[in-house]
């Protein structure tokens, strides 16, 4: 370690990296990246959202060639790994830290979002390769592939900070959030790690068709079943609806007078809500482009539907009636005091009594293992790129085990590191998608004259 004057120069200069990177940097560069793409494409996102749901909608029965990835698979892989706990357990924290006010900002970063995954995507179909018979795609390769060689050093960082993203955003979090929804001692929480570590290495080593086939399997359900049950709560509550949306327009611009004075600021309302946007669809991040680039589907602008329908079911829909279910519930929130799964159980518990708590978990459960399997396939991108083949077994090996880690240990410093490196993550690929901006714009600008 370094010391200057009795100072750790190496801590103190990490504390401030870790600060200036997870926190309001990667969403100025989100934010500036969503506004330039979406005056220049001419509101592409908005133009094409109401196609984006009819057309993935419509393919959900689509049957799939024998060895092939269809575009709706590699869009379900890509939201089984945006939808998780985070869509249950990282709004709740939003609404108790930067009130009702943090799901417009949540929104906005959304819709900025979707533009920028539309990029990401049709990037990376462009200029993906096929290794072994089966395209591979995401940042690194639209880094490498199509900037200048003095850019090369950024696809190699990315893909290293994909694989500890992997580790911690992807596994450790996720599963400790979601065994620990299940309540018990030590006993439980080893059998669920071992539960989610065999499920994930059984559809991880079937490589890319046999992760299709099982997130288009299980994304549709649990989120169909995850509806239902808001539905209920909001349902029951319906004449608090028109209340709950005035205090999310109003505590966007005024939290003090939603949260009784408690939350003040209005930088608490839009950090909150735009960094739980952000980290909950993953736009900017990259990783669904590396699902994407798998899919047998030849034109990038095309596949790119898929994503505004990933950022539309991810936060507009499934994050919005998280918040809505608690809003509408008429339940407590300490606004300013963290606030996890707790606070959505007591919302369900007004409608499903003692079944609450098991609804919930199961949910914190599907959510997590889907989440758990998606970013497992981000992995085995990123160690290929890295380490080549022997790098992705080696991978494929690993990753399942972390699961037994991420059940019984603390979470806290995965979550920290997940937020660190998500955040170069971010800044280095919507950097990179910036410089190849005008190749997508004319992509975009071409298929707007196009019907869907």
């Amino acid at each position: 370690m370094l010391y200057l004057k009795g100072k750790c120069v190496m801590r103190d200069f990490f504390c401030f990296a870790e600060t200036l990177i997870s926190g309001m940097l990667p969403f100025v560069f989100l934010v500036f990246s969503g506004i330039y793409f979406t005056v220049k494409s001419n509101f592409f996102q908005f133009k094409y959202l109401p196609s984006s749901v009819a057309y993935a909608l419509g393919s959900i029965f689509k049957k799939r060639k024998k060895g092939e990835v269809t575009p709706f698979q590699a869009a379900c892989t890509a939201l089984s790994a945006t939808v998780g706990t985070g869509n249950i357990a990282g709004v709740a924290g939003a609404l108790s830290l930067g009130g009702a006010g943090a799901v417009f900002w949540m929104w906005v970063s959304a819709f900025a979002g979707m533009i920028i995954k539309v990029a990401e995507i049709v990037l990376s179909l462009n200029y993906r390769e096929k290794k072994d018979g089966v395209f591979v795609g995401g940042p690194m390769y639209y880094i490498k592939n199509g900037l200048p060689i003095a850019f090369k050093p950024l696809a190699a960082i990315f893909a290293v900070c994909g694989i500890f993203a992997v580790f911690t955003s992807g596994n450790l979090t996720q599963t400790n959030a979601a065994i620990a929804s299940v309540g018990g001692g030590t006993a439980v929480k080893v059998t669920g790690g071992i539960v989610f570590a065999a499920v994930t290495a059984a559809v991880l080593t079937g490589g890319n068709t046999r992760i299709g086939a099982f997130t288009e399997k299980i994304v549709p359900l649990m989120a169909a079943l995850y509806i239902v049950m808001t539905f209920g709560v909001i349902g029951k509550n319906l004449s608090e609806l028109p209340h709950a949306f005035g205090m999310i327009i109003k505590g966007a611009f005024c939290p003090k007078a939603v949260t009784g004075g408690v939350i003040g600021s209005f930088t608490a309302a839009l950090v909150n809500g735009a960094s739980r946007g952000v980290f909950s669809n993953e736009a900017g991040l990259g990783t669904s482009a590396m699902a994407h680039s798998a899919s047998d589907n030849t034109d990038g602008v095309n596949q790119s539907l898929y994503g505004i329908f990933e950022v539309f079911t991810d936060t507009v829909v499934i994050c919005t009636l998280t918040a809505l279910t608690v809003l509408c519930s008429g339940i407590y929130i300490n606004y300013g005091a963290t606030a996890s799964t707790e606070l959505v159980n007591e919302a369900f518990s007004v409608i499903y009594g003692d079944l609450s708590g098991a609804l919930l978990a199961l949910m914190m459960c599907l959510f997590g293992l889907s989440s758990v399997i998606g970013w497992g396939y981000y992995g085995t991108v990123c160690c290929s790129y890295v380490f080549g083949n022997k790098g992705k077994r080696l991978f494929v090996f690993i990753y399942p085990a972390a699961c037994i880690i991420g059940a019984v240990c603390s979470a806290d410093t995965a979550w920290r590191l997940s937020a660190f490196f998500n955040g170069i993550m971010l800044c280095v690929n919507t950097f990179a998608v910036m410089l190849l901006s005008s190749f997508v714009n004319e992509k975009l600008n071409n298929f707007s004259l196009k019907k869907v």
